[in-house]
């Protein structure tokens, strides 16, 4: 199945929920079955996909270069992961075909549609291109980006054997130890601990207090690197950090003082878009100056 690139009335006909809490509850039971087999990258960019399918319920379509910017990983990496979530079932990739401009007829843009939980598969564990995150691993503990062989993968059977040995027995344990096993947290509940690594520690520290969960601190920070990145600056993103919490400390003061009229995320993104915009017109005065000297 191929779709024009540009057809959003063939879109949301792959619209495959009613609301976004039914997508929503899908995708927590997913996570709740299988999370314990996915890295943390696959998990990140689920969630990823799932924010850009809210208006088209369950469909999302963005680049695989947008994805790896805003999980902050490499494209290699994402490729990966989504190939992982396509094999579980949880997502359906569609191609889509170009219909204009001077690639007219090539490929273009993936469409990604998530599913619902009685679509997804089960899969044994070693299909699962991804690093495993158990119970001892921590999710900062994950392997790097930097591809692992075969023949390394290949040192380790008895992790993978103890890997599905562990998944048999819960898929077999009766109603009643499942019933009476304690619940895990949710995405909501896991503490800013669990923020990933791409999150400056600095930012996180200053953030935790007034956002105690690592998906609300992770997403105030996604804000920052859009705005970095429209920003344009040639100074790398770690050395504007002093902006970016001077930014964050005025949109608390202005919550505090009930100035916002939106959302605390929206109103951040506004403010550090505006400072941001100042630090970029500093560095295009500096060049200028130097230039006008030089000559």
């Amino acid at each position: 199945m191929r779709l024009s690139n540009a057809n959003y009335t063939q879109y949301r006909q792959l619209q495959s929920f009613e609301c976004i809490e039914a997508m929503n509850q899908a995708i927590r039971r997913f996570l709740y079955t299988y999370g314990h087999e996915l890295s943390e990258s696959a998990v990140e960019v689920l969630k990823t996909l799932s924010r850009h399918a809210c208006e088209i319920i369950g469909v999302a379509f963005p680049k695989v270069e947008t994805i790896a910017a805003l999980v902050g990983k490499s494209v290699r990496t994402v490729q990966r992961a989504l190939k992982t979530l396509e094999g579980y079932g949880i997502i359906k990739r569609i191609s889509t075909i170009r219909t204009t401009g001077r690639h007219k007829g090539g490929n273009g843009h993936n469409v990604y549609v998530i599913q619902p939980v009685e679509n997804v598969k089960e899969l044994p564990t070693d299909t699962v291109d991804t690093p495993r995150v158990t119970p001892q691993m921590s999710p900062r503990q994950e392997t790097s980006d930097a591809d692992v062989s075969s023949a390394q993968t290949a040192q380790k059977p008895a992790e993978t054997m103890l890997g599905e040995t562990v998944y048999s027995r819960l898929k077999n344990k009766n109603k009643d130890d499942i019933t009476s096993a304690p619940s895990e947290p949710t995405l909501e509940q896991l503490d800013e601990s669990f923020t990933p690594d791409i999150v400056p520690e600095e930012f996180v520290k200053v953030v935790a207090p007034f956002f105690r969960s690592a998906d609300a601190i992770f997403e105030l920070y996604r804000r920052v690197l859009i705005a970095y990145r429209r920003s344009k600056l040639d100074k790398p993103i770690e050395d504007v950090l002093g902006t970016v919490i001077k930014a964050f400390k005025q949109t608390v003061f202005a919550q505090k003082r009930g100035r916002i009229r939106t959302t605390f995320n929206g109103y951040f993104y506004r403010v550090l878009e505006a400072m941001l915009a100042v630090e970029r017109r500093r560095e295009v005065g500096g060049l200028y100056d130097f230039l006008t000297l030089e000559a």
